[in-house]
């Protein structure tokens, strides 16, 4: 499949691109890693229909193609889209020069989630993964619905900051980081990030006149959707009445033993834009105080949001 590319408008602000800062180096090395159950109940989920198709996937706000490298492995071609010129050129590397991917098999597009070149009901599966909060919601999903083939499936996945368990001073300190992250950039296509972060995407609405089979799947979401929250600005749910709701607690797929300190600092490190080093040196130390040098376990809150694209 040759590759191609189409130019997004550079009058837009975008969120976490290269203009604010993003190291996917830090990333990479620092955020949590899909583990193999991610992908399963994605795959599982798509693969009860009768007469699944296996052929083309959409990694949207693909970044480096962390996701895009895993989906290559199952279906035939990968279209690998972002609106970040830089973020596509290190996806092209990751994917090609070092993963060794066929480029035949791999599409790369320059474009927004609300906006693509694919063409309709095409797509057997979407991804958009660590992204939704970026966009406009109602506009995405009315887009991802245009792009999937009837019968196809969306999944919207989002991860929030770990929760530092057995010690709960460190987690209220570790908490007001992100608020004060929260405060600090007011630009509205901010705040829309954050308002859809707090709802632990509650407010992304699948209309049942395109989608049906609905699946919101919380993972170590032990305060209900309230574990995602960073601010007290939480947007109305858009959950409708007929869909699922499925609660796992103590995913050890999503959890961490022995973390210390630096293992924060540097997952701090990759927020685009975060907090200076001034503005967060106090967190910090307080922050170790309420550890005292001691080791401590995290887990991740995850929500996994799938939905097929009615005939």
């Amino acid at each position: 499949m040759d590759t191609k590319a189409q130019t997004a408008g550079e009058d837009l602000e975008r969120g976490f691109s290269t203009r604010h800062g993003v190291d996917w180096t830090k990333y990479m090395l620092y955020r949590p890693t899909y583990p193999e159950s991610f992908f399963r109940r994605i795959y599982n989920y798509h693969g009860q229909k009768p007469g699944a198709s296996w052929s083309t996937a959409h990694d949207v706000g693909a970044g480096p193609g962390i996701v895009s490298s895993t989906l290559v492995d199952t279906f035939n071609h990968v279209i690998v889209s972002d609106p970040d010129e830089g973020h596509g050129k290190v996806a092209r590397q990751v994917l090609v020069e070092e993963a060794g991917i066929p480029e035949s098999r791999l599409v790369f597009l320059r474009e927004d989630a609300e906006s693509s070149s694919v063409e309709a009901g095409t797509v057997d599966l979407i991804t958009a993964c660590e992204c939704i909060q970026y966009t406009d919601t109602a506009n995405a999903v009315s887009e991802f619905a245009r792009q999937l083939g009837p019968g196809g499936t969306l999944a919207v996945t989002l991860y929030s900051r770990p929760y530092i368990l057995g010690n709960e001073r460190a987690q209220s300190v570790w908490n007001a980081m992100f608020t004060a992250v929260s405060r600090k950039y007011s630009q509205p296509l901010f705040q829309r990030a954050f308002r859809i972060l707090n709802s632990g995407l509650d407010c992304v609405a699948l209309p049942p006149e395109d989608w049906e089979a609905v699946k919101r799947v919380y993972v170590n979401a032990g305060r209900g959707t309230e574990t995602f929250r960073i601010s007290d600005d939480v947007p109305e749910s858009r959950v409708g009445s007929n869909e699922e709701l499925v609660w796992i607690y103590g995913d050890p797929d999503w959890s961490d033993k022995e973390r210390e300190v630096d293992s924060l600092r540097g997952l701090m490190s990759t927020w685009a834009p975060g907090l200076t080093e001034s503005e967060a040196r106090g967190y910090w130390e307080e922050l170790e105080s309420a550890l005292d040098g001691a080791t401590f376990r995290t887990e991740t809150p995850v929500v996994i949001v799938l939905a097929t694209k009615r005939a």
